[in-house]
């Protein structure tokens, strides 16, 4: 596959057992560097500890202990290792067909989880909560268990233990979409303010996701959901827009080359700074210093007051 034209490979279900399509397995490798890629069947993916990658519905997100994807078929994904960050997956391999009449009461709800196409596709991600960790982890042990074991009635068992699986992602699910309807709570805003006050006294600082993550004491995928949430936009967006408006109170006020700003606010390449503060404001750095820097003279006065 030529990872250029970013097409993802399909991975068949022949790799499952056709008496019984179902496997699950635990995966921990620093050397993890999968391709896009789509299955015919559906893949759970739990993190179990640690921090990778996982791309998937165009977004890339950095996941860590909690953060549990259903991948229906034909949804593009691929997960990889983090330079320097160990991590453990447990992963859940299975054809749709395995649970047909085993859904019961739950069928509805369940089955936008293993049909592919877009109804799956909001549903796809969940951080589950430390409340709830213990009961998603026993149940993918048990599976394992009894997948291994295989002693008599293990299939029975791995089906009813994968529905219930499924029906507590499912109410998590169904417990986050009710939260956009109101306002965060005290105790939901709080940790995000203390990782905008941590950027506002460091933006001089590589500050990357998992480090405002790491303030706030949350999963960073669910920090990322959580801090776009309460404030309107993701965490690097809000880190650029502090660092940018220093830049721009430095260019007005001291005689400092566009390099020296940008080293001064946390960008260790021009090119990167340039390119933000153009995003931002329309005009390079070089452009706004001559219309509002400190050189400028009266020309600055008029120019602010505008």
């Amino acid at each position: 596959m030529n990872e250029d034209l970013d097409i993802p490979y399909l991975e068949g279900r022949h790799q499952l057992n056709r008496d019984f399509p179902f496997k699950i397995f635990r995966y921990s490798s620093p050397l993890l560097k999968q391709s896009l890629h789509m299955h015919d069947y559906v893949q759970i993916a739990y993190v179990r500890k640690g921090m990778c990658n996982h791309q998937m519905l165009g977004r890339s997100l950095t996941v860590s202990q909690g953060d549990l994807f259903i991948i229906a078929p034909g949804t593009g994904h691929s997960i990889r290792a983090i330079e320097d960050q160990a991590f453990e997956l447990i992963l859940a391999d299975f054809s749709p067909e395995l649970l047909e009449g085993h859904l019961g009461p739950m069928e509805d709800a369940l089955k936008r989880y293993l049909t592919p196409g877009p109804a799956s596709a909001p549903h796809s991600w969940l951080h589950v909560g430390k409340h709830r960790q213990p009961l998603v982890l026993q149940l993918l042990q048990d599976m394992q268990d009894e997948y291994e074991l295989k002693e008599v009635g293990y299939e029975f068992a791995i089906r009813v233990t994968l529905v219930k699986l499924l029906m507590v992602a499912d109410r998590e699910y169904r417990a986050v979409q009710r939260k956009p309807s109101r306002q965060p709570v005290a105790a939901e805003r709080e940790p995000i303010e203390e990782a905008r006050r941590y950027v506002h006294d460091n933006y001089s600082q590589d500050i990357p996701l998992e480090h405002g993550a790491y303030i706030a004491n949350m999963a960073p995928a669910y920090f990322s959901h959580m801090f776009k949430h309460v404030t309107g936009q993701s965490f690097i967006d809000y880190v650029n827009e502090v660092r940018i408006e220093r830049a721009k109170a430095l260019i007005r006020r001291q005689s400092l080359t566009v390099t020296q700003i940008g080293f001064q606010v946390g960008y260790r390449h021009l090119s990167h700074f340039i390119r933000t503060f153009k995003k931002r404001t329309g005009i390079t750095p070089t452009e706004y210093k001559k219309t509002f820097g400190a050189s400028a003279g009266p020309k600055e006065e008029r120019g602010m007051n505008v």
